[in-house]
């Protein structure tokens, strides 16, 4: 009976090791998904919607080609659809079922005019958008593993004139994992392990029942027969009981050897059936298995910020670093060349026409301080509009490597998608200033309304009543409203300033001062507890007349380099421009509207008619 059992055993033991083993082997599936498609009509861009990507759980391995140079980015979807928009380009679609499969659609482009303004408002070439995450380039062809969550989408391109890459694959990792496996091949040698006690116990069982040996009687006494007589008989005549023991002892085991190696299980000599065998581990593929195995990576995940409720901010934090080099880059390099055409790509408004007035003075007169250089970052407060419509809006504060060189707060727009960011305002901080509390880069903020009531004043009132305050000083009635304290361009150019510039004039000149509405439109974000920072410029002239025939005035410095004149019979006007960066308090708050940041020059001046 043991032996039945162990025979038993011994065919289970094969059964489950082997269908342990084919599953980890001919009965695997396949360990990813992938799906190609080409497209015969060649587009300049080729467009991957997040719900392709998402189409199947898991990274996202994207192999492109067919054409000389691959450029892929990815962004919020609506942000490259938003940049798509005027092009003709190819979206890819996925199609499920049995087989899966990827189509091509080619979109025509959009000639409506917002469209074609889109397209004509930046360059063709995708590369270099501010709009994109993150971006990749090679020859050829590329392969890149993503692990995009739902709404970021990818933008494929060659250089935006030269037809994108045709062939398209996409693949996603399959679950090929087979839990039963292991189990099978460890219930296998446990059937194994009792097997070859069970023949152990067989086989000594059959042993121990021989029983003792018996002497064989005696033979009664007789004729004597002659020796050839009884070698003849003993020759041709076995003894029946000592045969039939022997056959018995020597067959049996033979046999169950036989039925065992049949089973495919080898048994040991009979000399070693006490010794107990250890089992050797075995891995999937039959080989014998390492003690341990390395791990094995198929692309490192690339990182997304996580997108919130409600309109997303218009950039993440490594997008504006990103922006802030690019700005950083090109404007030190039109600050050295005193290029003004350069410096337009990125910057815009009152911030362009102020620098750009700087570098014709500065040709003029070397010695007129240079307008300060925007540094590199990253920056240390970062507060983007929220918002999925253009133009858009950030904030932020890019700190100095040199500590004595007070920080540069920037307001940046991009008027379309396919714009970049250019610095509206760069307004270095007053000494010792504090900032409102703000919200996180990953919720972002709102623009606010020029005649908002949500605020203690108006942005517009802010910046007429601080024009008012620089030119009467305490007899404006907006005088109470804004906080003196650490104020040092009221102290530069207040009214203190110009009632002595008009007492240091000879008799045969005079001097005037007036307001001059700012060019600039007025950029109010808002802060926490309901607050707002709020950026603007205004403008004031400065006008020398001669009073008293024959005599002349002599402009200096900035006026004389920027008028040319040396001197005049008639008199000059200098107009001076003033961007301002301001925290104005929510409405119902009793605290005061604090100017936290100037920056102040010479815009024009000119010889008078």
């Amino acid at each position: 009976m043991r032996f039945i059992l162990a025979i038993f055993a011994f065919v289970v033991a094969t059964a489950l090791i082997g269908i342990g083993i084919a599953e980890r082997t001919v009965l695997l599936p396949p360990s990813s998904l992938k799906v190609e498609t080409s497209q015969s009509v060649s587009t300049p861009y080729v467009y991957i919607d997040s719900d392709v990507l998402k189409a199947l759980g898991g990274d996202q391995t994207v192999t492109l080609s067919g054409s000389p140079k691959v450029f892929v980015a990815y962004g919020r979807t609506d942000d490259v659809k938003a940049w798509l928009n005027g092009s003709s380009f190819a979206q890819i679609d996925f199609q499920g079922g049995d087989k899966p499969s990827l189509t091509s659609t080619i979109v025509p482009a959009d000639t409506t005019t917002a469209a074609a303004a889109n397209v004509t408002s930046g360059s063709a070439n995708p590369a270099g958008s501010d709009l994109w995450l993150e971006e990749y380039s090679a020859d050829t062809s590329m392969s890149r593993t993503f692990n995009l969550p739902a709404g970021y989408s990818l933008i494929v391109a060659d250089d935006g004139t030269a037809p994108a890459p045709t062939t398209v694959s996409i693949s996603w990792p399959l679950d090929n994992s087979t839990p039963a496996a292991m189990p099978l091949i460890l219930a296998g040698a446990v059937f194994l392990l009792a097997g070859l006690v069970l023949l152990l116990l067989g086989l000594n069982h059959m042993k121990k029942s021989r029983g003792p040996r018996r002497k064989p009687p005696a033979l009664p006494r007789g004729t004597r027969f002659s020796p050839s007589r009884t070698n003849a008989i003993e020759s041709g005549v076995r003894r029946g009981r000592r045969s039939i023991t022997r056959f018995t002892g020597t067959v049996a085991p033979a046999l169950v050897l036989c039925v065992v190696a049949a089973g495919g299980v080898s048994v040991p000599a009979q000399g070693a059936l006490a010794d107990t065998a250890t089992p050797v581990p075995v891995s999937t593929d039959g080989t014998p298995a390492p003690s341990s195995t390395p791990s094995e990576t198929t692309g490192t995940p690339t990182p997304v910020p996580t997108p919130e409720s409600g309109p997303p901010p218009v950039v993440s934090e490594t997008q504006l670093d990103a922006v802030l080099a690019r700005v950083s880059a090109t404007t030190t390099a039109a600050d050295a060349a005193s290029d003004a055409t350069a410096l337009a790509a990125r910057v815009t408004g009152p911030a362009l026409e102020l620098r750009t007035a700087t570098y014709k003075i500065r040709a003029a007169d070397p010695s007129y301080p240079a307008p300060q250089v925007i540094p590199v970052g990253p920056a240390s407060v970062v507060l983007p509009q929220a918002t999925e419509s253009w133009p858009r809006t950030v904030f932020a504060i890019a700190e100095n490597t040199d500590a004595t060189v007070a920080p540069l707060s920037l307001m940046m727009v991009q008027d379309t998608p396919r714009s970049a960011y250019k610095v509206y305002y760069a307004i270095p901080l007053e000494p010792d200033t504090t900032l409102p509390p703000v919200a996180p880069a990953t919720v972002g903020t709102s623009r606010l309304a020029d005649d908002s009531k949500l605020l203690s004043i108006t942005p517009a009132d802010a910046a007429t009543g601080y024009a008012d305050i620089l030119a009467v000083g305490d007899q404006s009635p907006y005088f109470d409203k804004f906080d003196a304290t650490g104020d040092t361009l009221r102290t530069s150019v207040g009214v203190d300033y110009k009632n002595a510039k008009k007492a240091a004039l000879p008799n045969t000149a005079s001097i005037e001062f007036a307001k001059v509405a700012g060019a600039g439109e007025i950029i109010s974000l808002a802060t926490n507890q309901s607050g707002a920072i709020v950026a603007l410029n205004i403008r004031e002239s400065e006008t020398v007349k001669v009073v008293e025939a024959g005599a002349t005035v002599s402009p200096e410095g900035g006026v004389k380099a920027a008028s040319g004149v040396t001197s005049s019979t008639k008199g000059t006007e200098a107009i001076y421009d003033y961007q301002l960066l301001f925290y104005i308090p929510p409405s119902g708050d009793t605290s005061k509207v604090r100017l936290l940041g100037f920056a102040q020059g010479l815009l024009s001046a000119k010889e008078l008619p």
